[in-house]
């Protein structure tokens, strides 16, 4: 991939962890720009708020590391990030018990934001329904088969 080249969906979609891992090693501001890439793609309901990742302030374990946190209910928040030379899945957890657990909500071999909306909408209508907590969430997705 060039430069120059637009990261469309289709190219999201098809890299592999190594091609992300490459992308991303180019610069910072390559970097940024696949996060945004990728959060460009996901289409975020309104009631979801974003922040990614531009160093390692996350751990920078994948070239895209993004946080979803739910604006009415802030201590809910996903973490989304890439395949990479280590991990070759997207995939995506919601942290409960103070971060020393998470639940796997997604965990796929490509980019698909459609089952990644749906996710968060479920989520959010779960938390609608009076189950805020990340650990209640947690459970509630457990049950209901909503975790990998």
């Amino acid at each position: 991939m060039t430069r120059n080249e637009k990261l469309t969906f289709a190219k999201v979609h098809a890299m592999t962890g190594s091609e992300l891992e490459q992308y991303a090693e180019r610069g910072e501001t390559d970097r940024s720009d696949l996060s945004r890439a990728v959060i460009h793609h996901l289409h975020l309901p309104d009631s979801w708020g974003c922040d990614s990742e531009y160093a390692c302030e996350f751990g920078g374990g994948a070239p895209v590391n993004v946080r979803l946190t739910l604006k009415c209910q802030p201590a809910v928040t996903l973490c989304l990030s890439s395949p990479s030379d280590d991990v070759p899945y997207w995939r995506m957890c919601l942290p409960f018990d103070g971060g020393t657990s998470v639940a796997w909500l997604y965990c796929a071999e490509t980019f698909e934001p459609k089952t990644l909306f749906d996710k968060l909408q479920k989520i959010e209508t779960l938390a609608a329904s009076g189950i805020a907590t990340p650990e209640k969430l947690a459970a509630a997705l457990r049950l209901t088969g909503g975790v990998v």
